[in-house]
């Protein structure tokens, strides 16, 4: 694979030769002798994007319809492994094999277009991971590592209809509607500063420079200011402008300093007259910073056995978990209605024991019916935890009715009936739903053990 600037005229007189025939085998349906040209120019010149999109098509054009099952899983998740150019490469090329095969592979394309950004290939990975979300537009991944890259391109619109999608499958996705926020916001930032076409800031420039005015981009002696610099600048200039210190924040949010943007939406919360928006953002930059905090002292204290460490270690835990549960429970007052946010406050209200409140907020998320599986589970759990059997095993049952059978929550349901009929008991149901979990996943946990312990009870 080379950079676009290591490429010889030669070799790109080669390559456009290999494409030019390999649009004429397309054309008379030769499409493994095209396939074999593609490929060779993408790996080539992986910044080609129109040798990319003659590689994906010709495939399509072959295959004629979308497979059920790509071939790729081994690489699932390959777009955060591609973390050096050596592995991208690797991955790419075990990428477009497995494009081979299948050309609508969801993983392989994300994974590809993830080792094409590392190798500096952004209008390449782009397009790869355009081509994941037309091979599903509901794969809440993909639409979601696409919207980023759109985002990134300043393709606002694109970015939000790939939102759309997300939240059309996933109603209560949080990240998917902080994104939607965010990208709202620097839409309309982006809009505000390019408003004018580029004829005007060529004229503003030269009558700033005639005026000794400083363009706002650069600083007294020319110099061109950072992304921060200029945002400082302006919020100077007018300190009571709030999307200044939001932009600001976010952008410190983004580079993970939670401390700064803390401090900026500190600022943002008093300008804004305590909107609620502002204080779930500060809020969620605070228990941010708490959280990397707590990360840093585990790391310092697997080095470092000091007791001091240990404490506060437990002491900034306690105080992360409290402001998670100050966010979340900011957010069901900002949005009662939010099963969302009722899943996320039960599920901390169950880890501090408090089960009977948790059972409350699940029965509330449950409305939502993409989640109501999942819902039933944890409300089993929290029955069992306070000794109501039989209602847990009611919701066991009801759950894993509901969920699906590669969802790992159908697994864990099906072990937790098998276990407490065990313990109630009731080896005909304890045998069923063992049964079933092993028709799934045998390995699971003790399964095996357990079944047996079941058998020997029947027999006696």
């Amino acid at each position: 694979m080379n950079n676009d600037s290591t490429i010889s005229a030669e070799e790109r007189e080669r390559l456009q030769k290999l494409y030019t025939n390999g649009n004429k085998q397309m054309m008379n349906q030769n499409y493994d002798y095209a396939n074999e040209m593609f490929r060779e120019c993408f790996l080539r010149d992986s910044g080609n994007i129109i040798y990319l999109k003659s590689f994906l098509d010709n495939l399509r054009k072959k295959y004629g319809e979308k497979k059920k099952k790509g071939i790729f899983g081994f690489l699932s998740g390959g777009k955060k492994e591609a973390t050096t150019e050596k592995k991208a490469e690797v991955i790419l090329k075990a990428g477009i094999d497995s494009l081979q095969s299948d050309p609508w592979d969801i993983n392989a394309l994300l994974s590809s277009g993830g080792a094409c950004e590392v190798l500096g290939y952004h209008d390449s990975a782009l397009e790869f991971y355009k081509a994941a979300v037309n091979s599903n537009p509901d794969n809440v991944e993909a639409n979601k590592i696409c919207a980023k890259a759109l985002r990134e391109n300043a393709d606002y619109d694109g970015a939000l209809l790939c939102i759309k999608r997300i939240l059309k499958v996933k109603p209560n996705d949080m990240e998917a509607e902080r994104m939607q926020k965010d990208i709202t916001i620097e839409k309309t930032i982006h809009k505000g500063q390019y408003a004018t076409g580029d004829s005007n800031k060529v004229r503003d420039t030269a009558l700033n420079m005639k005026s000794g005015v400083v363009a706002e981009n650069e600083d007294a002696m020319g110099r061109t200011l950072t992304l921060v610099e200029q945002i400082e600048r302006r919020i100077k200039k007018n300190p009571n402008d709030l999307a200044n210190y939001i932009d600001l924040a976010e952008h410190y949010y983004q580079t993970a300093d939670y401390a700064k943007s803390e401090e900026y939406y500190t600022q943002a919360v008093k300008i804004s007259n305590q909107d609620l928006e502002m204080i779930e953002r500060l809020l969620d930059a605070q228990k941010q910073k708490l959280h990397a905090e707590v990360v840093n002292l585990k790391d310092e204290f697997a080095k470092n056995k000091d007791e001091s460490i240990k404490n506060e270690f437990y002491r900034l835990k306690a105080e992360f978990d409290k402001k998670n549960i100050e966010l979340v429970q900011h957010r069901i007052k900002c949005h009662p209605n939010h099963a969302g946010y009722h899943f996320d406050y039960g599920l901390l209200l169950q880890k501090q024991g408090e089960f009977r409140d948790a059972i409350a907020e699940f029965q509330h998320a449950k409305a939502d019916s993409s989640r109501k599986g999942e819902c039933l589970l944890a409300i089993g759990q929290c029955f069992q935890q306070i000794k109501q059997y039989k209602l847990a095993m009611e919701h066991y049952q009801e759950s894993v009715e509901l969920l699906a059978e590669t969802d790992e929550n159908k697994k864990k349901g099906l072990y937790l009936i098998t276990k407490l009929a065990f313990a109630m008991e009731d080896y005909n149901k304890a045998e069923e739903y063992g049964h079933r979990l092993a028709a799934i996943d045998f390995s699971y946990k003790d399964l095996g053990e357990l079944l047996d312990k079941v058998a020997q009870k029947r027999k006696i």
